[in-house]
C-alpha cells in the first residue's frame, strides 16, 4: 500500500476530497479539546478563588471559625446544586482546585495553553501532591510536563510514581500507614437492582482476598468432576459439591462461572452464619439492616410480577422483597394515590406517631436537593419555625439531615413549602430548586393486578384530589 500523501493545509488541488474532511475533522477535533482544557483551567481558578473566599482566617476566634464553616458549607450547596452535582464532589473540587493553582500552577498553566488535559493534571497532582518541598516538586513538575506531553494519561501515571518516588521525604511505609488510616466501605448504586460493593484496603490484603475467593471457587469447580475439563457430556453433573452437605443428590447442577463463584462465596462468607450454610449464594437471610421497602400486595403472595420499592433506590424483583419481608420485625400499610402514586395515608398495627410514619413514607430522605440520606438519620424540620407560629402539621414539616438543618437555620439559605410535601429552595444567590417527594409507586401495575383491585373496591382507590378525611390533610 502506497504512503498516503500529508496535504498542505492552504491547497485543496490533488488530494482526495475524502482525505481532506479527514484532515478537517483530526485539525477541529483538537481545537475542541485545546478549548476544552482551556475552560477546563479557568474552572479551576475559578473554584480554587472560590475556595479562598470562604476559607477560615489564621488564628479565628471560634465563633469566627464557625461563621466560616457555615459560609463555605452554603457556597458548596450553591454551587453543587446550581450545577446538579453533589456537595461532596463540589468539596473535593474546591479542596483540589485551591491545591493546583497554590502548589501546581505550572501545571494549571499548561492545561490553559491546551499542551496537555485534564486527565493528565490529575495524573500528575495524585503523583505529586505528597511532595512538600517547594524545590523538589519544581523539580517534579517539569519532568511530569515534560513526559505529559508524548503520553496519554493511562501510560503516564505509572510512569510517575516512579519518578516521584525520588522527591518524597517520608519512607513508603509512613505513607502506607497513613493511606490505611483511611480505609473503608463503599456502595454504588447499578441498574438492574445491582450494586458495586468497594473495599478500600491495603493492596496485600485485597489481593490476598482476591487468591482465596479464587481458589475456594477452583474447588469447587474442581469437585464438580471431569467432565468440565474433558467435554464429557454424560457423566452425572448433579452430584454434590460439598461433601458435608446433606441430600447432594437432590441439588441441580452447579454451572456458576468463576466470577460468579468469587461473588457467591464473598456474599455467603460475610452475610450467612458459617461455612456450612454457604451454598446460595444469596445471604439475603441473614441481613438484618434497615430499610424502607414498598410492596405490593398481590406481589408479596407472589400472584403479581409488579416490583417492589427499595426507598432511595428504585425497583426491585419481588422475590428479593419477600425474603426481606420474611424477616421483617412489622409492616407499615401505606395508602397511595393509583393516578400520581403519592402517598396519601400510612397505618399501622402497632403502637407509633402516625404524623412520623405519614412523613416517612412521604419523603424518603433528605429533602435538600440533590441530598439523598435516609430519613432514620435526619431530623424532621418545620419549614415555618414553630416559634413564628409555624403548625406542626404534614404540609409544615420535611425531614431534613443535620448538616442542611443547620444551613436552613443560620445561613442566607431559605425554604418554602408551596404545598404540601413540595418545597422551593432559594440559595443565597437568588437561585430557586424545586424539590418533590417521589412517587412511592413508580410502575404501572398490570391489567392482571388492576382489575381485582377495581372490583374489591379497596380503601385506597380514590382520587388523589379528594382523599378521605378533612380537607387537606392525611386521614390519620
Amino acid at each position: 500500500m502506497s504512503p498516503i500523501p500529508t496535504p498542505d493545509p492552504g491547497a485543496d488541488d490533488g488530494v482526495a476530497p475524502e482525505f481532506i474532511r479527514v484532515v478537517r475533522l483530526v485539525d477541529a477535533f483538537e481545537d475542541g479539546r485545546r478549548q476544552r482544557a482551556t475552560a477546563d483551567a479557568a474552572e479551576i481558578r475559578v473554584l480554587a478563588d472560590a475556595a479562598a473566599a470562604v476559607a477560615r482566617p489564621a488564628h479565628a476566634s471560634p465563633d469566627r471559625a464557625r461563621r466560616a464553616e457555615l459560609d463555605r458549607r452554603a457556597l458548596v450547596a450553591d454551587l453543587a446544586t446550581s450545577s446538579r452535582v453533589s456537595e461532596w464532589t463540589v468539596s473535593r473540587l474546591l479542596s483540589e482546585a485551591s491545591d493546583l493553582c497554590a502548589r501546581f500552577e505550572p501545571g494549571v498553566e499548561s492545561l490553559a495553553r491546551g499542551e496537555i488535559t485534564r486527565q493528565h493534571l490529575a495524573v500528575i497532582h495524585d503523583a505529586g501532591h505528597a511532595i512538600t518541598d517547594d524545590a523538589a516538586r519544581a523539580e517534579f513538575l517539569q519532568l511530569a510536563l515534560d513526559r505529559a506531553a508524548t503520553l496519554t494519561a493511562g501510560r503516564l501515571a505509572p510512569v510517575l510514581k516512579v519518578v516521584a518516588e525520588r522527591f518524597l521525604e517520608r519512607t513508603i511505609d509512613e505513607r502506607h500507614r497513613a493511606a490505611a488510616a483511611g480505609r473503608r466501605i463503599e456502595v454504588f448504586d447499578l441498574p438492574d437492582d445491582m450494586a458495586a460493593l468497594t473495599a478500600i484496603l491495603p493492596a496485600t490484603l485485597a489481593h490476598g482476598i482476591e487468591d482465596r475467593l479464587t481458589q475456594q471457587a477452583r474447588s469447587v469447580i474442581a469437585a464438580r468432576g471431569s467432565d468440565d475439563t474433558d467435554g464429557g457430556g454424560d457423566r452425572d453433573r448433579d452430584r454434590d459439591v460439598d461433601r458435608d452437605v446433606e441430600d447432594a443428590d437432590d441439588c441441580e447442577a452447579d454451572e456458576r462461572t468463576m466470577d460468579q463463584l468469587r461473588v457467591d462465596i464473598f456474599t455467603d462468607t460475610l452475610l450467612t452464619a458459617g461455612p456450612t450454610e454457604c451454598v446460595a449464594g444469596t445471604g439475603l437471610e441473614a441481613i438484618r439492616a434497615t430499610v424502607q421497602v414498598t410492596v405490593p400486595v398481590l406481589a408479596m403472595t407472589g400472584a403479581s410480577n409488579e416490583p417492589a420499592l427499595l426507598a432511595g433506590y428504585g425497583p426491585i424483583d419481588p422475590g428479593t422483597a419477600r425474603i426481606l419481608a420474611a424477616g421483617a420485625t412489622g409492616w407499615e400499610r401505606v395508602m397511595t394515590s393509583p393516578v400520581t402514586g403519592s402517598v396519601l395515608a400510612v397505618d399501622r398495627y402497632r403502637p407509633g406517631p402516625a404524623l412520623n410514619r405519614f412523613l416517612a413514607a412521604r419523603d424518603e430522605h433528605c429533602r435538600f436537593p440533590g441530598c439523598r440520606r435516609p430519613v432514620r438519620r435526619c431530623d424532621i424540620d418545620h419549614t415555618i419555625a414553630a416559634s413564628e407560629g409555624g403548625p406542626t402539621h404534614h404540609a409544615n414539616l420535611a425531614h431534613l439531615c443535620r448538616g442542611h438543618h443547620t444551613l436552613k437555620g443560620v445561613t442566607a439559605w431559605s425554604v418554602e413549602q408551596v404545598s404540601p410535601g413540595v418545597l422551593v429552595w432559594t440559595s443565597p444567590t437568588g437561585r430557586k430548586h424545586t424539590d418533590r417527594p417521589e412517587p412511592t409507586v413508580r410502575f404501572i401495575p398490570d391489567d392482571t393486578a388492576a382489575r381485582p383491585r377495581a372490583t374489591m373496591r379497596e380503601p385506597w382507590l380514590f382520587s388523589a384530589d379528594d382523599p378521605p378525611g378533612s380537607p387537606g390533610a392525611p386521614p390519620f
